[in-house]
């Protein structure tokens, strides 16, 4: 096994599977996840209506890009994409009191200074992968248990503020 493509095929498949995480999210509570596109970047009603779905789109793109047609593309619309969503959490998290975010789904509570870290270290990783990630494809079932591993991986960093909580009160 070459661990280096290992890593990487775990890290594309971690990214793929978030992109559907987060689009299944926010389509189980469209109106909600459109509403708080609206609140969390001071739009009108029109403009969060037309840039929600294109948000989806996006997402749909990178994960589908990054899953098999084309991971390095993927993983690049996935730098794109996790820049400018890290950015604007970020500045509204620093800049405002409290903030909604939709990113999988409806949320019961506000933004925090975690999921702006994780969003770093998602973004941190997918440029990892540009950087590193050999071109080496693995045998099916080296895939797969990559796949798997991504999968738990996505798990974890989506409930990230959750796991930090609960591991500094034991």
């Amino acid at each position: 096994m070459n661990t280096a493509s290992f890593m990487a095929d775990i890290v594309r498949y971690f990214i793929g599977w978030w992109w559907l995480a987060a689009l299944a999210g926010k389509l189980r509570d469209w109106p909600h996840f459109r509403d708080d596109l609206r609140a969390l970047l001071g739009i009108a009603a029109r403009p969060a209506a037309l840039l929600a779905p294109a948000l989806i789109l996006a997402e749909l793109l990178a994960a589908a890009l990054a899953l098999g047609i084309a991971p390095p593309a993927g993983m690049l619309a996935s730098l794109v994409l996790m820049c400018a969503f890290t950015s604007v959490l970020g500045y509204q998290f620093f800049t405002r009191a409290i903030v909604r975010c939709s990113c999988f789904g409806k949320s019961l509570r506000p933004l925090s200074g975690y999921d702006v870290l994780r969003n770093v270290l998602v973004l941190l990783s997918v440029a990892a992968w540009l950087a590193f990630a050999p071109a080496v494809h693995l045998p099916a079932g080296e895939s797969l248990l990559a796949a798997g591993l991504g999968a738990w991986l996505c798990v974890a960093a989506i409930h990230f503020h959750d796991v930090v909580v609960l591991a500094r009160t034991h």
